[in-house]
């Protein structure tokens, strides 16, 4: 190969990594706005004019992702419709103008509104970002890639945590809602760089738009199918041997997004009813996302080698007794330790159970497959912080959290280890 031919590709994967980093952008973005409440939830609870409950804050947050749930739902089918690009840019538009627009609620209500509305947004992005990720990302580095990508969402909650240490106790919950409709700003940068997929291009019969994008970017030109040979439309997850990988992909994701949302939502509130002041307590968001980075990265590197239905599994398995010990152990260094492990257990987790569900499909549907069984998810993810404003408005003792979300971690150890069994026909 020519000295200008090894540039020319060099240049390529420089602008393939531009892709994956630009979407690392968003779900930073994303990030923020979803693992924010957590550390507002304490200053609603003190927000005399609204008189709020725990059970409350709980439904707002419960509401959010019923939002989140609906957008999931239609923007992966309309992504495999009208293409990657289009979806994402319109969710970002929208959830960031209802980011500021909670941030201004003039009522609990307004409030609980504008919350659902970005919701949408937000449930539509994270699949859609997902299945660009992973039609940019190199072919044998897909889970590496994406998990390098997936820190954006958790700097996006250390950035939360943060903030709200700095800001929370002396200016109140407010800026932190109008911080996180900062993407707006960004969309004429977005709109310039982010290209369409080429592999999603070539299923719509739009081959040389693909080529031209795949040699641009230094990806494999995605090779033709046939029409007789592509699928569309929901009824494709469940036909071809995906009928058990399908439901059994919507199960993992019940049980990480219940943990993940519940965890994320109710950590340091749970914290400071067991007795940590509210800066410690914030401290505790920040370690959950510091310890699912570390354990992300090191459980990626596994993935990639073949072993990522494993990893989900030892994963799950690891947030269970680390949630679990959290009920056993009241020493700070301990407590901070086991909270590190908790967060690779339940964010960590989800973020490569979205790699194994996106490799169970071909392009053509792999939006429709994960935005429904994130969409799915969301149940679960809506009912994770419904438990912790269930619990604590009930007068439970705050260690009953832990005990829930440790047995629900078992749950989708089983489930993930369950994946073992299928053939790759389901594929």
């Amino acid at each position: 190969m020519a000295i200008q031919d090894i540039a020319i590709v060099k240049e390529s994967v420089r602008s393939s990594n531009m892709i994956v980093a630009l979407c690392g952008l968003l779900i930073l973005f994303d990030g923020y706005d979803l693992i924010v409440y957590g550390a507002v939830a304490p200053a609603l609870l003190r927000e005399a004019s609204w008189a709020l409950t725990p059970g409350m804050v709980g439904r707002a947050a419960s509401i959010t992702l019923f939002g989140m749930l609906l957008g999931a739902l239609v923007a992966g089918t309309l992504a495999d419709r009208i293409g990657r690009r289009k979806v994402i840019i319109g969710s970002l538009l929208s959830f960031s103008v209802m980011m500021i627009g909670s941030g201004f609620a003039p009522s609990f209500l307004a409030f609980e509104g504008t919350r659902f509305l970005a919701g949408l947004g937000l449930g539509a992005l994270f699949p859609t970002v997902t299945a660009l990720i992973i039609e940019f990302s190199p072919p044998k580095r897909k889970a590496m890639a994406y998990s390098i990508t997936l820190l954006g969402y958790l700097i996006g909650g250390i950035l939360s945590g943060i903030l709200g240490i700095l800001l929370v106790q002396t200016y109140g919950w407010r800026p932190l809602m109008i911080i996180g409709g900062a993407p707006i700003l960004l969309l004429p940068l977005f709109l310039r760089l982010i290209p369409e997929s080429p592999e999603w291009l070539a299923s719509k019969d739009r081959q040389a738009e693909a080529n031209e994008i795949a040699t641009q970017f230094g990806l494999p030109r995605p090779t033709p199918r046939p029409a007789a040979d592509r699928q569309a439309g929901v009824k494709s997850l469940f036909s071809e041997g995906r009928l058990l990988p399908t439901l059994n992909a919507w199960g993992i994701h019940f049980c990480s997004l219940l943990l993940t949302f519940g965890m994320v939502n109710w950590l340091p509130t749970i914290m400071n009813k067991m007795g940590y002041d509210l800066g410690s307590a914030l401290l505790f968001s920040v370690t959950l996302n510091l310890g699912a980075a570390i354990g992300l990265l090191i459980g990626a590197r596994i993935a990639d080698r073949g072993n990522v239905k494993l990893v989900v599994a030892g994963m799950f398995a690891l947030g269970a007794c680390a949630i679990w010990l959290l009920t056993q152990v009241d020493e700070g260094l301990q407590v901070y330790g086991l909270v590190a492990l908790a967060g690779t257990g339940t964010i960590g987790t989800q973020i490569l159970a979205n790699v194994l569900v996106g490799s169970l499909y071909p392009v053509e549907i792999r939006g429709t497959g994960l935005g429904f069984s994130l969409g799915i998810g969301r149940i679960g993810g809506m009912i994770g912080p419904a438990i912790g404003g269930a619990v604590l408005g009930a007068g439970l003792a705050p260690q009953w959290n832990f005990y829930i979300f440790a047995a629900v971690g078992a749950v989708g150890c089983v489930l993930a280890a369950a994946t073992l069994l299928y053939s790759s026909k389901a594929h």
